[in-house]
């Protein structure tokens, strides 16, 4: 059975295409890419809920994709409480 983007929101799981590239997400946020990256290096931004790594194995450097409902939420927050 595949799950339809109402059943997905339903069920609280994020639609495929809540998930963004680090510059559409930053973009999309109004902030830097260099500060959108120092936010997950914090740990702001948890592995998993707020961002992917889905970079090949061999890879030398890693690829995001960022769930931006998730971020928009957290940012809604102010920095003493996130």
């Amino acid at each position: 059975m595949v799950a339809t983007n109402s059943m997905q929101k339903a069920l609280g799981r994020p639609l495929s295409s809540d998930w963004v590239s680090t510059s559409d997400a930053a973009n999309e946020l109004g902030i830097c890419r260099g500060h959108l990256l120092r936010l997950k290096a914090d740990g702001t931004f948890k592995q998993g809920k707020h961002f992917r790594d889905i970079r090949r194995t061999n890879a030398m450097r890693a690829t995001y994709k960022w769930n931006l409902p998730a971020l928009q939420k957290i940012l809604d927050k102010g920095p003493e409480v996130r």
